[in-house]
């Protein structure tokens, strides 16, 4: 039997010249050029590409068309209207997730993939598409509601060695915290998902620090590979604070943090790129057992 996977990909490949340029409702893409840089592919809701702080950041092509796909109105304009970084907490809104994800790393630069929620087949053809686009960096916003959802991550992970997926922590089963478990003299509740994607040597699973707040090591450590923390959080402590607030913006903030690993370097890809995310985690300050990730981006004694 064909995995979902290549099934996507054979889909993908038949469909994707025989569709047309963009839907009628949706805007033009600003006119300008391609910015260079390490490509990140944000697969969520969609985008606001009109808007100043991403417009300028989208990846191009040769004909300075933008490089993404909407898995909905299936045509290469993936647009949403959205508001800006103070909704990313309210619902999938990619747009204010795009946008903190570029301020997080002046130099990436954004190829948006439009997907419909919970649907597992347009999940992978989604990623079908961004493995014919230059982004190494693959950051899934969208819930992996189900299991058929998080095979698909591992076996694109397994097709696609070349790019770290950066996924949210499945967090079912540890709402009831350490606390209560203690008092029932039981161990920390933790999830058993069918389907598992830590140990991955592509897949960075993040948990938002929020999420993590009253979460004893063992809980989290066992559905996340790092916490991540807000930009700068690690060095001004309880200065910054505000984000990230769930998982959606933690996977925005740790792909910028990946595509800042290989800043001044030779790009890393695959489980490269996720080692090096991993290593610039630090212990954190109230659960020593558990990495949390700063994703400010400094290079040479210069922030990016």
């Amino acid at each position: 039997m064909l995995s979902v996977m290549k099934i996507a990909v054979a889909v993908f490949a038949a469909a994707l010249f025989r569709c047309g340029t963009a839907a009628a409702g949706d805007p033009r893409l600003p006119a300008g050029e391609d910015p260079g840089g390490t490509a990140i592919a944000l697969v969520g809701g969609g985008v606001d590409y009109t808007s100043a702080k991403i417009a300028p950041r989208v990846a191009r092509d040769g004909e300075a068309e933008l490089i993404g796909w909407d898995l909905i109105d299936n045509d290469r304009t993936p647009y949403a209207s959205g508001g800006g970084a103070t909704d990313a907490a309210s619902s999938d809104n990619s747009t204010a997730l795009a946008e903190m994800m570029l301020a997080t790393y002046a130099k990436g630069r954004l190829v948006p993939v439009r997907v419909p929620a919970g649907n597992p087949e347009a999940l992978a053809r989604a990623i079908a598409f961004v493995a014919s686009t230059p982004a190494r960096v693959v950051a899934i916003t969208q819930q992996l509601e189900n299991s058929n959802m998080r095979m698909v991550i591992r076996q694109a992970a397994e097709r696609f060695k070349d790019r770290v997926f950066i996924v949210a922590a499945d967090m079912a089963g540890l709402s009831a915290g350490p606390g209560a478990a203690a008092k029932a003299g039981t161990s920390p509740p933790v999830p058993s998902p069918d389907v598992s994607l830590m140990n991955l040597g592509n897949v960075l699973v993040v948990m938002a620090f929020a999420d993590a707040q009253g979460k004893a090591a063992g809980q989290i450590s066992v559905v996340s590979d790092v916490v991540v923390m807000a930009r700068g959080g690690s060095m001004f402590g309880g200065l910054v604070g505000g984000s990230p607030r769930n998982g959606g913006e933690a996977v925005a903030l740790a792909a910028a943090s990946v595509a800042c690993q290989g800043h001044g370097r030779e790009a890393l890809v695959g489980s490269a790129a996720k080692a090096a995310t991993l290593d610039a985690a630090r212990p954190m300050a109230q659960t020593p057992a558990v990495r949390a990730l700063d994703p400010m981006c400094w290079y040479g004694g210069v922030r990016f």
